[in-house]
């Protein structure tokens, strides 16, 4: 019998040992923010498959937060919302804020994250999961988004069942101009919430 650890440093294998131990080794039964799927380089892709903007062809349009699914009609669901906040127009020149989604404000970011999380627990069936992905960021200050995602979640009715840590050594998320105050934020968190 296989045993897994918390903590990982490829995301594949990140996603596979969750689907192992909390869906039975089955996929997800539907990805809301599915972008290019690079969650499913490894394993197979959900049946549904949404995005606000859909950019590939085997991905339907659908925003997170209103899914076209039935109440508990699905047992399990995989969230990978942005995590940046950019404020500054002079944030919007960096390589990270190009190449990754972002929210306007820290509000933008709380009510995104819980209009998404309730819209989960609206189309999972009891018992269903939730695996949400999410990345503490710094900028002057640090938004401990792991905690606010925590949060979020148990007061809607999740139960906050694992988490798993993800190490990116290459993350280009920085701004290599300005004079270090925090420590770099180089891993995600996957939480795994139930129903």
């Amino acid at each position: 019998m296989k045993h897994y650890k918390s903590y990982f440093e490829n995301e594949q294998e990140c996603l596979k040992a969750i689907l192992d131990i909390h869906n039975n080794g089955n996929t997800f039964d539907c990805d809301p923010m599915y972008n290019k799927g690079y969650f499913y380089k490894e394993i197979e892709k959900p049946k549904y498959r949404f995005d606000i903007n859909p950019i590939v062809d085997d991905c339907e349009m659908a925003n997170a937060e209103c899914l076209p699914l039935n109440d508990n009609s699905i047992n399990s669901i995989v969230l990978d919302p942005p995590f940046m906040i950019c404020t500054r127009e002079s944030q919007r020149n960096f390589y990270s804020s190009k190449t990754h989604s972002f929210y306007n404000s820290y509000e933008d970011l709380i009510n995104g994250y819980e209009a998404i999380l309730k819209e989960a627990y609206r189309v999972l069936n009891k018992k269903g999961i939730c695996v949400f992905k999410c990345q503490d960021y710094t900028d002057s200050k640090t938004l401990m988004s792991h905690c606010i995602v925590y949060n979020l979640a148990t007061n809607i009715g999740f139960y906050a069942k694992d988490l798993a840590i993800l190490n990116i050594p290459k993350s280009k998320v920085y701004n290599g101009n300005t004079k270090q105050r925090h420590l770099r934020k180089v891993h995600t968190y996957f939480w795994v919430f139930v129903k």
